[in-house]
């Protein structure tokens, strides 16, 4: 389908739903309704009963039905279309990576954009299990059909939940009264490739023992097939990357500026695509040998230069020669020579989930409740990329066999020219070579596709149980230390992850293989594509890692009110809680030492922490039913929590709040915290181990107004030849190897929040409820990797912000000699650090509206219309509070430095109605557009961003989609639903070197499925 067609349309909806959510129709964000006969509900945010009070803190409620209309079989693809949240590109239906040390196939999330330690996840008020050393919490675990809705405080809770609530809780409210059997079945698929999700859940439930009790157990499996980018060839492949900006590729309302077409490069414009231009990997199968010098250059000599001559290599550039098939045949290499890394990678991997649930209580007395959780899940998932490859500093024997007399004579001139003892270090291994000993020195890059395709598989086993007695004591007196109850519990829970890791090469075997050894050919041919059976096997290696992590909450609470005023009852909550958390990670031999080429390694994690916490809270009315004060309170708590990880220690939270309703309709409200957030295993005691994201190197960036003087006598500081600064050859490829690891000295996040807002439900609209909230939250001391935002921060600081080689950061990038390439062992150092804070801040704006009409498609009819938007004013990343003038403002920003897209404006909308047996509804989803980071960055810090319309694709359009969904009950027992995702079919933004990660989009945050559809069909015998 077109999508310009509806383009017109697409803007008038939005500018409609922003019209729409001023005026009041809104979904509900605040407390749940008090229903006639309940007495007290508990609000997530705070432990005290409300008696019908609004909290303080604003709670974003999802409830069952939002699941149902959305055809939710993964909860957080339903959660990361609520503004509150942001997508996270490490964990979702789209990460098709794996982080070493860390849990893979996980989906977490990201509330604020603070990041998935950063918030805290509950399940029916309690802590649930955590994944490994990061303690984050894997909602793929946590079974939709039993959801009864999902609470989400949006401000930091550490004085009523502890730590790791800064930006926030999200608490499942699970089913867990039912009688009879319920049979869910649901069948997904997106329409451009057919690719589906299946799941079942079969649910049943009853009470026993006359009543006094009640089991449910629930049961789910779900299917997801996975879906590569040669799937969605349609934009997702070719590999695409920055390439010239024309005046043709851009539109007459986006003038650009004429440019040269890089060499060997095709600047696309009318029926291509604007400004990018294919970007492949320069590591090939037939394999490339880089670094060579370049004839009549000052780094070759006479006789070097005739032998590149006769080898035909003297019209050669920087990134050096590329055989042909045979091995036997080599020329210059040419951008066209790239290899295209995505057609198998996966867009969207496979999942397989297995689920058990079981929740029951029992009434021993009128005053005495047990109840019993029990949760066992198995998630398999997969990740597949491209073949690794060999890449690197190799030794090869000048006289080797498989190579052309030319190519032997090459290296024969290129051993005699060395100068000393060379030390080539590759894998665990180190080899010396010195001048005219028969070893040349070889920038070899050989793409392995004859080793096979890298894939991972992931089991993930989560067992869970939770104990407990709750119910009330006697009181002391009628006015004080009354209608008091107990809750106590214990509850254990174990994570136990494999990986195995397969198309994996070990570097040591390969340098071993690619010699004679006793005068006999080499077992490897690595030049062309020759590789035996014989020498796969003698480089191949299957790699595998295990994750555990335990956690054991023990917790006893107590409410009730204090005491009796005029105005009402002094609420109080008290209670002592103990926690320990412990993780390990234990990756095999090749993981470990860093043997390896294909998966990331990483060192051995191991460590535990655990906490003694006691807290308090109460609410003090002050008035009550007086003019202009329908009711007026103020609420306070506090936690001290005593850590035996010795750099934390001992710490406080605590909140403050009020709430005043000058009339019935109206109410105000008002919260300041204090937050923390201790470091986790992972942090503190991660082994250190390198990943490869994508980063620029500013000694090989080919930008113009980047190569200042200043930039180019830092790169020769730190190590890079004088004649290859600002060379694409310094950095071939855009993955840069980082180390990461913990740091056992780390202290806690500190965090304030500040929140105030107001609801308006008025009598004479009835069914009418509006909320609008300001939300402030700064962080201090956050801990992340040195430079605060990984290697290209570090890179960043070095050689553009502080240009010192001194520096610390300077000091973290490790170059090779010859090559001026980062490089092993070090590569760029950035571990853990107590280094950055974040302040983010912004509105809220929600509420519903239901009414009733005595019209419709089957007579009277029930209508609902929610929305709920969030407006970001500011979310600013000081990378080093040391230096507090860095300021990275990055809302309405993506790219490397800001992260998954946070526009200004984000919300959704739903319109429902019910007549007689039939539901129809239709939601749009709205996503404000965003502009680059590499030009919105340095233009807030008050520097020279580079000019806009020099940059390929620096902006990305508003998105509205539209979804529908319709459902029929053809009985009590059977009702059938079906709906439409992504109606207009809307392809996500194409991008360049700003995509996240590496498949031309940012999948994470827009739709990479296009038009999907979904049908679920519901049985209650």
């Amino acid at each position: 389908m077109n999508n310009k067609r509806f383009n017109h349309h697409g803007n008038s909806l939005s500018a409609l739903l922003m019209a729409v959510s001023v005026t009041g129709i809104a979904s509900a964000q605040d407390a749940p309704e008090v229903k006639p006969d309940d007495n007290k509900v508990v609000i997530t945010g705070s432990r005290l009963a409300s008696g019908g009070y609004l909290a303080p803190t604003p709670v974003t409620v999802v409830d069952q039905q939002e699941l149902k209309l959305t055809g939710t079989q993964n909860l957080e693809v339903l959660l990361s279309d609520t503004p509150q949240f942001t997508a996270n590109q490490l964990s979702s239906p789209t990460a098709n990576t794996v982080q070493a040390g860390q849990p893979s196939g996980t989906s977490t999330l990201n509330l604020r954009n603070l990041g998935p330690t950063r918030n805290l996840v509950l399940v029916n008020g309690r802590r649930f299990a955590i994944t490994g050393p990061d303690f984050t919490t894997d909602i793929n675990t946590i079974p939709s059909a039993l959801v009864k809705r999902i609470e989400t405080v949006t401000g930091g809770s550490s004085a009523v939940y502890g730590s790791d609530a800064i930006s926030g809780v999200v608490n499942f409210i699970m089913r867990d009264n039912f009688e009879g059997v319920e049979v869910n079945t649901q069948r997904t698929w997106d329409q451009p490739t057919k690719t589906p999700t299946k799941s079942l859940d079969v649910t049943m439930g009853g009470n026993f023992a006359n009543n006094k009790g009640n089991a449910v157990i629930s049961l789910n499996y779900m299917d997801r097939e996975g879906m590569t980018r040669g799937d969605r060839g349609d934009w997702a492949l070719p590999s695409m990357g920055d390439g010239c900006v024309t005046a043709a590729s851009w539109s007459s309302t986006r003038p650009g500026t004429p440019q040269a077409v890089p060499a060997g490069q095709t600047c696309l414009s009318a029926g291509g695509r604007p400004g990018l231009v294919y970007s492949g990997s320069a590591t090939v199968p037939f394999g490339r040998i880089g670094n060579l010098p370049v004839v009549g250059s000052s780094a070759s000599n006479p006789a070097l230069n005739a032998a590149l001559i006769a080898a035909g290599l003297q019209g050669m550039g920087s990134l050096g020669a590329v055989f042909d098939q045979t091995g036997k045949a080599i020329r210059p290499y040419t951008a066209a020579d790239a290899y295209d890394l995505g057609p198998i990678s996966y867009l969207v991997t496979p999942q397989k989930r297995w689920m058990g649930n079981a929740f029951s209580h029992y009434d021993f007395n009128e005053h005495h409740t047990g109840y019993l959780e029990l949760h066992y899940s198995n998630n398999t998932a997969n990740v597949q990329i491209a073949p690794t490859s060999a890449s690197g500093n190799f030794l090869v024997n000048t006289n080797n066999p498989y190579l052309s007399a030319p190519m032997q004579e090459v290296l024969r001139q290129l051993d005699l020219r060395e100068t000393g003892s060379t030390r080539i270090t590759t894998g665990t291994q180190s080899l010396t070579t010195t001048p005219g000993d028969g070893l040349a020195v070889l920038n070899l890059n050989r793409r392995l596709p004859d080793i096979g395709t890298r894939a991972a598989t992931t089991e993930h086993s989560v067992f869970r149980t939770a104990l407990g007695l709750r119910g009330d004591i006697p009181d002391v007196s009628r006015s004080f230390l009354s209608d008091l109850k107990y809750d106590m519990y214990y509850t254990y829970a174990r994570t136990i992850e494999s990986q195995n890791q397969s198309g994996s090469i070990s570097l040591s075997r390969f340098q071993n293989a690619i010699l004679s050894q006793g005068g006999a050919a080499p077992v490897l041919n690595p030049f062309g594509q020759n590789i035996t059976e014989a020498g796969k096997n003698a480089i191949s290696i299957f790699s595998n890692s295990t994750i555990r992590a335990e956690q054991q909450v023990a917790s006893g609470n107590i409410t009730g009110k204090l005491a009796e005023l005029p105005a009402g009852a002094v609420d109080f909550s008290a209670g002592l809680e103990r926690r320990r958390a412990s993780s390990s990670y234990s990756p095999d031999a090749f993981l470990s030492s860093g043997d390896v080429s294909g998966w990331n390694a990483a060192l051995a994690t191991s460590g535990s922490s655990t906490v003694k916490e006691f807290y308090g809270e109460t609410r003090v009315p002050l008035l009550a039913d007086q003019p202009f004060a329908k009711r007026l309170s103020v609420s306070g708590a506090f936690r001290r929590s005593d850590y035996d990880v010795e750099s934390v220690g001992k710490v406080w939270t605590s909140s403050i709040g009020t709430e005043w309703a000058p009339a019935e309709s109206l109410t105000f409200r008002a919260q300041k915290q204090k937050s923390i957030r201790a470091p986790n295993v992972g942090e503190l005691f991660g082994g250190q181990g390198t990943n490869g994201p994508t980063a620029t190197d500013p000694c090989s960036n080919r930008t113009p107004a980047a190569q200042t003087a200043a930039v180019r006598a830092l790169c020769v500081a730190t190590g890079v030849p004088a004649n290859l600064v600002f060379d694409q050859a310094v950095q071939p490829s855009n993955f840069i190897n980082q180390v990461v690891g913990g740091n056992p000295n780390l202290t806690a996040e500190k965090s304030h929040t500040t929140t105030f807002g107001a609801v308006f439900s008025p009598s004479f609209v009835k069914g009418l409820n509006l909320s609008l909230d300001y939300y402030k939250i700064t962080l201090d001391d956050a801990i992340s990797t040195l430079g605060g935002g990984g290697i290209q921060s570090v890179l960043d600081l070095c050689y553009n912000t502080i240009q010192n080689a001194n520096s610390v950061y300077c000091k973290a990038i490790n170059r090779d000699p010859i090559t001026g390439q980062i490089a092993a062992p070090t590569y760029v150092m950035t571990t853990a650090a107590n280094i950055g804070g974040i302040s983010t801040k912004g509105y809220d704006l929600a509420g519903h509206y239901g009414f009733r009409t005595d019209w419709g498609l089957m007579g009277d009819s029930r209508w609902n219309v929610d929305t709920n938007w969030t407006y970001v004013k500011e979310l600013t990343f000081t990378p080093i509070q040391d230096l507090p003038n860095i300021k990275n403002q990055c809302v309405g920003s993506w790219g490397a430095t800001c992260g998954q897209p946070v526009p200004h404006w984000k919300g959704t909308a739903r319109l429902s109605m019910n007549t007689g047996k039939l539901l129809l509804s239709a939601r749009a989803r709205y996503t404000g557009g965003v502009t680059v980071d590499t030009y919105v960055v340095p233009q807030r810090q008050g520097g020279t961003p580079p000019a806009l319309n020099s940059l390929t694709n620096p902006t990305i359009k508003a998105y509205t989609y539209l979804d529908l969904t319709a459902g029929y009950e053809f009985s009590k027992s059977i009702s059938l639903t079906a709906g439409v995702r992504n109606v207009f079919d809307k392809d996500p933004p194409i991008l360049g070197s700003s995509q996240l990660p590496a498949n031309n989009t940012i999948a994470a945050s827009y739709d990479p499925l296009g038009r999907s559809m979904f049908v679920t069909l519901n049985l209650k015998l």
